[in-house]
C-alpha cells in the first residue's frame, strides 16, 4: 500500500504537468528557456501540441492531430500582439500560394490571457477573410493555450489573405470600468500560424517571394552565403540585391546575416558565387542556369530554406540579378479582396493632407457595444517631409450615439500615437444619437509616416457597481464609420534632425542628389549583419531600393547624406558629439559591456518566449544575447584635475575666511557688496544660460540599460550634411538590437534628434531638438511657405514672443516719429492770457 502511494506521489505531478502544459496551468515545453531543456536543446516550435487527455478540444476547434505538421509562423505586423480590453481584433495580411490554397489548411493559435479574464463570457474567435472558422472559451491564465481551427474549402484564395483573431473579454469579479484594463490575451507568435501538410509550405517560384515562412518571431531572415572574399564594391550590390528582395516580398521585417546556408524551414537564403564554386551546394545543379539565367531559386528542403543563386560575383551579374527582382516587385498584389485591403492597410492609408476621409475607408466597421469601454482606432499616414506643429488641426466628426442611463463621467476621448489630445463629454442622461460631432486634432501630436488614433468612449453605469446580471448585454454605445476624418493642407518641408522622416521615407537618403553613404568602420560579420539589417529596413520604409556606398573611413570626410552603423567604441567621438551624445559617458556606462561576446547569432536558435516576456507584452525580436545583456555600473573614479596643494590652500582659506572678525563694518559692507555682485553675476548666468539652451541642444545622458542609441545631426545647411549614427556596446549586441529595431511596432516609434532603446524589452525614449533645420522639399508656393513658417513659429514659441516684443517696440517708435510733425504748435497773446489770469481769480 506504501508503495502504490509512494508511486502516486511521484508519478501524479508527472501525469498532471503534461495535461496543464496544454490547458494552460502550467509551462509547456515550447516555453522553455535556453538551458532548461537537456543538453541545451531547444524544443521544436512545429511540433503540434499533445491532445489533452482530460478531455476533448472545444467543438469549434479544430481536432488535434498526433503527428506533427508544419507550421508556418505569422508575419510580424505594426502592432503589440495583445487583445486588450472588453472587445479587441488583431489582423494580418497573409500570402498562400495556388498549391496552399487548394489545401486543407488549419489555424493554429496558441495564446496566454490574464487570470482576471471568465472563461464563461470571454470568447476568441477566428476567421479568415470575414469568414468565422470558430470559438472558443478564453482560459489560458497560467500557461499558452494551443487550439487549432479548420479552413473551410475555397476560403483561402492564391495571395493575400486577411487574417483575423478577435476576442470577447469579460472580468471575472469586478463589474467597473477600471476593472477592463485587466482583460487581455496575448497570443504567442511561436504557436501561431497557418499548418499545412508536409511539403506543401515549400515556396516553388520567385513570383512567389512573399509565401516565405517567417520564423517565429514574425521575421524574414536572409542568410547571405560568399564564396571568396567580396570587397565593399561587391558588397555594396548585395545589399542593394536584398533591399530589393524584401521589398519583391513585401517583408515587414528583415534580418539579414552572413554566414552559412541556413538550414531551417524559414527565411531565405541568398548564395553568390561563381558556378564551379556553387557545386558543393546542395541540390544545384550548375546545367540549370541556361541561358545567361541572371537569378537561379531552389525551393525549401528539409536540409535546406529557400535558396536564390546569383551565378558570379561581379558588379555585372549582381546588376543583372537586382534587375530580375525589381521587377518581380513591380507585380501587382493579387489574393482576396479582404488580404489586398489589409495589405493597403497595413502601413497606414495614405495621405497627403487637404481632404475628408470616412473611417470606412480605413477598414473601421459599424459596432453596437455593450460594454464599459468601448475602444477602435486605424492607421494614418503621412508624407515623411511632413512638418508636425500646431498651424493647423486636423478634425474628427464622430457619429454614432448612445444609451440612457450613463454616469456623469461618460466621455469619448481620442488618442493620437498615444497621447490623449481631445475628448467630448456624453451629458444627456435620457442619452442622444449624434452625426456631426467635431473634435479637434492637433497636428504637433502627429508625426511623418504611420499615425495610430485611438477612439474610446467610457460608459459607465449605476449598474455596473451593482454588478446586475444582463447590465453587460444592454447596448450602450453606437459607433458609425461614417465618422470622417478632415486633414486640413500639411507643411511640406524636411525637418532636420528628425529620425521620423528618416524612418518612415528614408529621408534625406532615398532619393538625395548625391549618393548616400553606409559607414561601417569595424565590417566583421556581426556589425556588417546590423548594417544591412538597417540598410534594408528603410528601404521598407520609403517603398524603394536605396543605393548606398559601402566604406570604413571616417563618416565625417565627405559631404554626402551618412549612415554609421558601429559599435560605440570604433567611432571617432567626434562622430558622437555631431549627434549630440557625450563621448565619454557614452563609454563610461558601456565600458563593462564592450567586450562582451555571443557564442551563437541572434538567428542561430529560436527559443521560445517565456511567460514574463508574453505577461509584459515584449516584442518577440527584441532579445539580447544571453552573455552581453548584463550591464556593468562602471565603479567610484577619482576626479580628473584633482591637485593636493590645491585642496591644501582651498581648506586654509575658508578656515581664514571664517575667523575673521564679522562684527566690524568693513566686513559687513564688503559682505553687502559681495551678495549683490553675486547675486547679479547669478542672475546673468542663469539667463543667459536659459538663452542659450533655447536654441543650443544639450549632450544626450544615455541610461546604462540602453542597447542602441540613434542620433542624427546637421553640420551644414543642406541634406547632404545629414549625419545618422547606429550604436550599441559591442557588434554582438548590435547585431541583436537592430533585429529589435527593425520590428514595425518600434521601429515607428523614432523621432528627434536621439532614441535610445533597450531591445531586452523593446521601449525606446527619445529626445527632441532645439536646433532643426527646415529644407523645402516641393516647389515653392504661398500657401506652403507661409504653413512652414507658421509651424517654425509655433516650435519657437521664445522666439515668436521675441519678434512680437521687437515688433512693437518699432510701432511705437515708427508711430511717435510720425506723430511728431503733425499738427500745428498753437501760440496763445498775452493780452488773452493776462485775461485768463484775471478771470480765474
Amino acid at each position: 500500500m506504501l508503495a502504490l502511494l509512494a508511486a502516486h506521489l511521484v508519478l501524479g505531478p508527472i501525469t498532471s504537468a503534461q495535461a496543464q502544459s496544454f490547458l494552460g496551468r502550467g509551462a509547456p515545453q515550447a516555453l522553455a528557456m535556453p538551458g532548461e531543456e537537456p543538453n541545451g536543446v531547444s524544443p521544436r516550435r512545429a511540433d503540434a501540441p499533445k491532445p489533452n487527455p482530460l478531455g476533448p478540444a472545444p467543438q469549434t476547434a479544430g481536432t488535434q492531430t498526433a503527428a506533427p505538421l508544419p507550421q508556418r509562423p505569422l508575419p510580424a505586423i505594426g502592432e503589440s500582439l495583445r487583445l486588450s480590453g472588453e472587445e479587441s481584433t488583431l489582423q494580418w495580411p497573409v500570402f498562400v500560394t495556388a498549391e496552399q490554397a487548394r489545401e486543407r489548411l488549419r489555424l493554429r493559435v496558441g495564446y496566454l490571457a490574464a487570470i482576471s479574464v471568465v472563461p464563461e463570457a470571454s470568447v476568441l474567435t477566428a476567421s479568415v477573410n470575414d469568414v468565422v472558422l470558430g470559438r472558443t472559451p478564453i482560459n489560458a491564465p497560467g500557461a499558452v493555450r494551443v487550439i487549432e481551427f479548420e479552413i473551410p474549402a475555397n476560403v483561402l484564395r492564391p495571395g493575400y489573405n486577411a487574417v483575423a483573431i478577435s476576442a470577447v473579454q469579460r472580468h471575472r469579479v469586478d463589474c467597473s470600468m477600471q476593472a477592463t484594463y485587466e482583460l487581455w490575451t496575448q497570443i504567442d507568435p511561436t504557436w501561431t500560424g497557418l499548418v499545412m501538410p508536409a511539403g506543401v509550405e515549400a515556396v516553388r517560384a520567385l513570383r512567389d517571394l512573399p509565401a516565405v515562412t517567417p520564423d517565429a518571431r514574425g521575421i524574414v531572415p536572409i542568410r547571405v552565403v560568399l564564396r571568396g572574399k567580396p570587397g565593399f564594391a561587391t558588397f555594396e550590390k548585395i545589399i542593394s540585391a536584398v533591399q530589393r528582395i524584401a521589398l519583391a516580398g513585401r517583408y515587414a521585417h528583415v534580418a539579414v546575416e552572413f554566414g552559412a546556408p541556413h538550414k531551417g524551414p524559414d527565411g531565405l537564403n541568398l548564395v553568390i558565387g561563381a558556378p564551379d564554386e556553387l557545386r558543393e551546394l546542395s541540390g544545384f545543379d550548375p546545367a540549370q542556369m541556361i541561358g545567361g539565367q541572371a537569378l537561379a531559386f531552389l525551393p525549401a528542403t528539409a536540409e535546406r530554406a529557400a535558396t536564390l543563386i546569383v551565378p558570379g560575383s561581379g558588379p555585372a551579374e549582381l546588376d543583372a540579378a537586382s534587375a530580375v527582382l525589381t521587377a518581380t516587385a513591380a507585380h501587382e498584389a493579387t489574393g482576396s479582396q479582404q488580404g489586398l485591403r489589409l495589405l493597403a492597410l497595413s502601413r497606414g492609408l495614405e495621405t497627403k493632407g487637404g481632404e475628408t476621409l470616412p473611417l470606412s475607408h480605413f477598414g473601421v466597421q459599424n459596432r453596437e457595444f455593450a460594454g464599459r469601454l468601448f475602444r477602435t482606432g486605424f492607421d494614418v499616414s503621412l508624407p515623411a517631409d511632413f512638418i508636425p506643429a500646431d498651424y493647423a488641426k486636423a478634425a474628427l466628426a464622430l457619429a454614432g450615439g448612445y444609451a440612457a442611463g450613463l454616469d456623469l463621467g461618460a466621455q469619448v476621448i481620442i488618442d493620437v500615437n498615444g497621447r490623449n489630445v481631445a475628448s467630448n463629454a456624453l451629458p444627456r442622461s435620457d442619452g442622444d444619437v449624434f452625426r456631426n460631432a467635431v473634435m479637434p486634432l492637433p497636428l504637433s501630436r502627429w508625426r511623418p509616416g504611420r499615425n495610430h488614433v485611438e477612439i474610446t468612449a467610457l460608459l459607465p453605469s449605476a449598474a455596473d457597481r451593482a454588478c446586475e446580471d444582463g447590465s453587460a448585454e444592454r447596448k450602450r454605445f453606437l459607433f458609425l464609420n461614417d465618422t470622417t476624418l478632415t486633414l486640413p493642407p500639411l507643411a511640406r518641408a524636411l525637418r532636420l534632425p528628425d529620425l521620423a522622416a528618416t524612418t518612415s521615407g528614408g529621408l534625406p537618403y532615398a532619393g538625395a542628389v548625391h549618393r548616400p553613404r553606409l559607414v561601417v568602420p569595424t565590417p566583421d560579420r556581426e556589425s556588417m549583419s546590423a548594417a544591412a539589417t538597417i540598410a534594408v529596413r528603410m528601404a521598407i520604409a520609403a517603398g524603394r531600393p536605396i543605393e548606398f556606398e559601402l566604406g570604413n573611413e571616417s563618416a565625417l570626410q565627405r559631404r554626402t547624406p551618412t549612415v554609421v552603423v558601429a559599435p560605440a567604441r570604433a567611432l571617432d567621438p567626434e562622430v558622437l558629439r555631431a549627434v549630440g551624445l557625450d563621448a565619454e559617458q557614452i563609454r563610461k556606462i558601456w565600458e563593462g559591456r564592450a567586450t562582451g561576446t555571443s557564442t551563437s547569432g541572434p538567428l542561430a536558435a529560436i527559443p521560445g518566449i517565456s511567460i514574463d516576456r508574453l505577461r509584459n507584452d515584449v516584442p518577440p525580436a527584441c532579445a539580447l544575447p544571453v552573455s552581453a545583456s548584463r550591464s556593468a555600473q562602471p565603479g567610484p573614479r577619482r576626479m580628473r584635475g584633482t591637485d593636493p596643494d590645491v585642496e591644501t590652500r582651498d581648506l586654509v582659506s575658508s578656515w581664514t575666511t571664517a575667523l575673521r572678525t564679522r562684527d566690524s563694518v568693513a566686513y559687513r559692507v564688503s559682505g553687502i557688496v559681495t551678495g549683490i555682485h553675486g547675486a547679479a553675476d547669478e542672475a546673468i548666468a542663469t539667463a543667459t544660460q536659459w538663452m542659450t539652451d533655447q536654441v543650443r541642444d544639450q549632450p544626450v545622458a544615455v541610461s546604462a540599460r540602453a542597447s542602441m542609441v540613434v542620433g542624427q545631426g546637421v553640420a551644414g545647411r543642406d541634406p547632404d550634411s545629414v549625419l545618422t549614427v547606429f550604436t550599441a556596446p559591442n557588434s554582438a549586441i548590435l547585431q541583436a538590437a537592430a533585429i529589435c529595431l527593425g520590428t514595425p511596432a518600434v521601429w515607428g516609434q523614432l523621432q528627434g534628434r536621439v532614441a535610445v532603446l533597450d531591445a531586452n524589452n523593446g521601449s525606446v525614449t527619445t529626445f527632441t531638438s532645439n536646433q532643426t533645420q527646415i529644407l523645402e522639399t516641393v516647389p515653392r508656393t504661398f500657401e506652403n511657405t507661409r504653413l512652414m513658417l507658421a509651424g517654425w513659429f509655433s516650435t519657437n514659441p521664445n522666439t515668436f514672443v521675441l519678434v512680437l516684443f521687437v515688433a512693437a517696440i518699432i510701432l511705437g517708435l515708427s508711430t511717435q516719429a510720425m506723430l511728431r510733425g503733425v499738427g500745428r504748435a498753437g501760440t496763445v497773446p498775452p493780452a488773452a492770457d493776462r485775461a485768463d489770469r484775471e478771470l480765474d481769480r
